[in-house]
């Protein structure tokens, strides 16, 4: 997820613009430059950099900043603290040639913005992709949704700002993407299943329900596909296997897409219009 852009250098003169430039929060911060992580030294210019990246090109004040970087407890220099850490971050993205072309940081009262460049942001472009793939899932384009969302689910190299997670906004902001990304990655699993995928899923719901042992979701799918490969005993070993841990770790009963999915088996496919209809 990077722009390209050509600056052919003058006659004589050496371009050192960047090519490509990410600024990735889907995983631990991460700064590329032309393919090559550039790593800020502290961490408080970490914290500083994500707090801005999640409200991109909004103003976001003082206060909110010292809020971020130090809790309840700021010490009595956090407002000047605050104004040596944006100075320098704003030095870090000209010395790596990032100010003014890819993202610009600017003072704005009553605090700072840092406008970012269109397609530099992973989360600005995950949401753009899923809109993108929940509009041609609609439309009826059932393939082109499903590669739409692999695209968008491949931005992910772990749990959102994974490093970065002590303030709260932060830390909503994780939990934000990594639920919108469990979101997209089942409505992906779903548009598989609808083109008939079936035996290629297998694998891949079997490895995600013994990552997420209590997701009905998961094993609903999972059940499906292999309802659908032929192997409807294991479909229904999947059920009573997440039934049992339901139970026993959370004290309630499946939900009503699990429990559709098991109908589904035990019924046959008539059961998928009904499962189908709930969904919706």
């Amino acid at each position: 997820m990077t722009v390209v852009v050509d600056h052919s250098p003058a006659a004589g003169a050496q371009d050192i613009t960047p090519r490509t430039v990410a600024l990735r929060l889907l995983g631990p911060l991460e700064i590329m430059v032309d393919a090559k992580e550039v790593p800020l030294p502290q961490h408080k210019l970490r914290q500083l950099l994500a707090t801005l990246l999640i409200r991109p090109n909004a103003t976001v004040s003082n206060e909110t900043l010292i809020s971020e970087l130090w809790g309840d407890h700021p010490p009595a220099t956090a407002l000047a603290a605050v104004r040596v850490y944006v100075s320098q971050l704003r030095k870090f993205l000209i010395q790596h040639g990032l100010d003014g072309r890819w993202c610009t940081l600017r003072t704005r009262a009553p605090g700072y913005q840092l406008q970012v460049n269109d397609g530099v942001l992973d989360t600005v472009c995950f949401d753009r992709m899923c809109a993108l793939a929940a509009e041609s899932a609609e439309a009826g384009h059932h393939e082109l949704a499903a590669r739409q969302y692999r695209e968008a689910l491949a931005l992910r190299r772990g749990p959102a700002l994974q490093d970065l997670r002590e303030s709260p906004a932060l830390l909503g902001t994780a939990v934000q993407y990594d639920e919108a990304w469990m979101t997209a990655l089942k409505r992906r699993v779903d548009l598989d299943l609808l083109l008939g995928r079936h035996l290629e899923l297998v694998g891949e719901l079997s490895r995600l329900v013994a990552e997420e042992p209590l997701n009905e979701g998961f094993c609903a799918r999972l059940m499906v596909a292999l309802h659908h490969s032929g192997r409807s005993g294991d479909a229904l070993a999947a059920y009573r296997l997440t039934r049992g841990r339901l139970i026993e770790e959370l004290g309630i009963e499946p939900g009503l897409e699990l429990r559709l999915a098991h109908q589904t088996v035990l019924n046959g496919d008539a059961a998928l219009r009904l499962r189908a209809r709930a969904t919706a």
